[in-house]
């Protein structure tokens, strides 16, 4: 017996009535499913009982589906990586470029990943560990699929961040901001701030400076087995973004290390085409083409 975990958008109720008529389905089918529905950001209710979405437990799912845009996977992802579970990521949102699938497209998806005919993709991820000197340099970690940047937070201002590879000082950016974007990030942020475009098949990070002032304004394209460090200068405070959620404001002395995990995120693909059709999509559909 196989199980599918859906986890659904908040504000779509077309989201909740697929999750439900497939969930049906499957059962119908001598296989088992699990909806998790969004309350708040962070919060989701599972057959009437809310919990933190960090608290919830994939195990025993065989693949994991996101039923929103972009925001609903990203959520979605940093729980299937634990358990090492696909991600299938169903499009409700304007532009999703992550979720692949359109609604009537989930049975034949679902079908493929239980008879192991479904393409599945390693992507590269990065794994955030945050030293918070307003806390006692208390230490947390995130994972990010696609991004993390460190920005200013004084309008008119710049913010100084030192950077660091594998111990080694490097440039003390006085910026807008830095951007430490995955393969598959690239064509997010950091694209818009003139950052290159990588394959998502590849295993590295790129930094690259937001507006730098009197420095480098170069991207740095790194391996898998580098590791970067940036540390917030004195004397302006910075705001952490992963994947687009704002995780908190850092005072100056606090640090933001990144590296490549040695396990990747494992997403289901719907389309056939390859990386050069796919970014040629997403690039025109950017520009309302």
């Amino acid at each position: 017996m196989s199980t599918a975990t859906f986890l659904v958008h908040p504000e779509r109720p077309d989201a909740l009535a697929l999750a439900h008529d497939t969930s049906e389905w499957l059962t119908s089918q001598g296989d088992a499913a699990r909806i998790l529905e969004f309350t708040a950001p962070n919060r989701v209710t599972e057959a009437g009982k809310e919990m933190d979405l960090d608290a919830v437990d994939l195990s025993g799912s065989t693949v994991a589906v996101s039923l929103g845009g972009d925001g609903t996977f990203l959520r979605l992802v940093r729980l299937a990586w634990t358990e090492d579970i696909p991600v299938l990521g169903v499009n409700f949102g304007r532009l999703g470029y992550l979720p692949d699938l359109v609604p009537d497209q989930v049975r034949e998806a679902l079908t493929r990943v239980f008879e192991g005919r479904a393409i599945i993709e390693a992507r590269c991820a990065l794994e955030v560990t945050i030293t918070d000197r307003s806390r006692g340099d208390a230490v947390s970690t995130y994972l990010a699929l696609n991004e993390v940047v460190l920005e200013k937070i004084d309008f008119g201002h710049t913010v100084r961040l030192a950077t660091s590879i594998d111990g080694e000082d490097l440039f003390t950016y006085s910026a807008d901001g830095v951007i430490i974007a995955t393969p598959t990030g690239s064509t997010a942020y950091n694209l818009s701030a003139r950052g290159p475009i990588l394959s998502p098949a590849l295993r590295a990070m790129v930094v690259t400076p937001v507006a730098p002032h009197l420095s480098l304004d170069r991207s740095l394209v790194l391996t898998d087995t580098q590791r970067v460090r940036v540390e917030i200068a004195p004397d302006r405070s910075a705001a952490l973004v992963i994947d687009g959620q704002e995780t908190g404001r850092l005072e100056p002395g606090s640090t933001v290390t990144c590296r490549v995990p040695t396990r990747p995120v494992r997403v289901v693909r719907n389309d056939p085409h390859g990386f050069g059709a796919l970014l040629r999509f997403r690039l025109l559909a950017d520009r309302g083409q």
